[in-house]
């Protein structure tokens, strides 16, 4: 099985686009403000697999209709507003997705996992009502 058809059967598991180009540019923006969990990717400068994320998962994730109820939105490690989450556990790894319900951490993913990996560990940890 291509490495794109993986990608695609990952994808449609979550109702996502596998259509490459098809992101959206803007991926630092805020949470929308009826949205009630959101994936904060925290990240580092000149961190590799964070290079790698944005280029192989964001884009399909960004632009998929799950991203519409779900936004994703980029941190950076060392930002003081970083402090403000009630996070879990230490991030001991970049990059790092929070699945985050109001400000509260529900859930992770740890490292940078690939698309196939990332997609499959999304679907678990967000609930069935989440687009």
């Amino acid at each position: 099985m291509s490495r794109f058809l993986r990608v695609a059967v990952a994808a449609s598991l979550l109702g996502l686009s596998a259509v490459p180009g098809r992101a959206i540019l803007d991926l630092q923006t805020s949470a929308l403000p009826e949205a009630r969990f959101e994936l904060l990717v925290v990240e580092t400068d000149n961190c590799i697999y964070c290079g790698l994320f944005r280029r192989d998962v964001a884009p399909t994730y960004t632009a998929s209709i799950r991203a519409r109820s779900v936004p994703m939105r980029f941190i950076d490690l060392n930002a003081p507003d970083i402090d403000a989450l009630s996070l879990s556990a230490p991030i001991e790894s970049v990059p790092t997705v929070l699945v985050v319900e109001q400000g509260r951490e529900v859930g992770r993913i740890a490292g940078y996992v690939g698309p196939e990996i990332f997609f499959h560990s999304l679907n678990t940890l967000l609930p069935e009502e989440s687009p």
